[in-house]
């Protein structure tokens, strides 16, 4: 009499392995929706508004010079001189730094990286929405672009912010920090590169593997019969 048993039974074939759910895929397709958004505004704001954008001199705040001291004047004439002339000086800095950045051309370069961004970026939603294996490409596209366009503003506004900030004792102590902007969008889009790379692994990368006389499909099924 022969009776069958199956003491242990194990299916595990690669491309099981690669049945991940697809929405970690679009999760980051939605990522890359809202960054070409944000470009697509950021295209228009900096156009409209300049790279300072909307701020505390904007629609005529601007502060006017406050004449000569008021030696006759009372001690509340003399102290709202003094704090007018503070506000002048500032302004007067602020619009020093505006000219830098504009005479570095960084509102043009920024413009430019949007645009771009927004060209590799729309196909590079669809590609990560229905999981195609131009994910990969287009991904580490779309974040060599991004990281290139931040590092690059990052190096040719940092020293410029730099030295705005030394104009005031209380943001010379902190001016080091505009520095640090190159290392972390370096950071971001060496880390935005990284997880598009794993993403696509998740999908394709068994999946291109050719087989060879060496290559082993794990479909492990042991019964026994007695």
């Amino acid at each position: 009499m022969a009776q069958k048993s199956t003491n242990f039974v194990s299916v595990m074939d690669l491309n099981s392995m690669n049945d991940h759910s697809p929405w970690w895929a679009r999760i980051m397709a939605i990522l890359f929706g809202l960054m070409v958004l944000g470009s697509v505004v950021n295209i228009f704001y900096m156009e409209y508004f300049g790279f300072g954008g909307i701020n505390h001199y904007s629609f005529g705040n601007e502060p006017t010079h406050p004449g000569n001291y008021p030696e006759n004047g009372t001690e509340d004439e003399q102290l709202d001189f003094n704090n007018s002339l503070t506000e002048w000086d500032e302004y007067q800095s602020y619009q020093k730094m505006m000219k830098d950045l504009e005479n570095a051309n960084i509102k043009e370069i920024t413009q430019i990286f949007s645009v771009l961004t927004v060209i590799v970026g729309i196909p590079a939603i669809a590609f990560f929405w229905v999981q195609d294996k131009k994910m990969l490409h287009f991904g580490i596209a779309l974040g060599v672009v991004k990281l290139t366009g931040d590092v690059i503003t990052s190096y040719l506004s940092s020293p410029i912010i730099e030295d705005f900030m030394n104009n005031f004792p209380e943001g010379a102590q902190y001016s080091w920090l505009a520095k640090t902007s190159i290392f972390t969008s370096t950071f971001c889009g060496i880390v935005f590169i990284a997880v598009a790379v794993v993403l696509s692994n998740m999908y394709h990368s068994s999946r291109d593997i050719p087989e060879s006389g060496f290559h082993l499909n794990v479909n492990l099924i042991t019964t026994d019969e007695e």
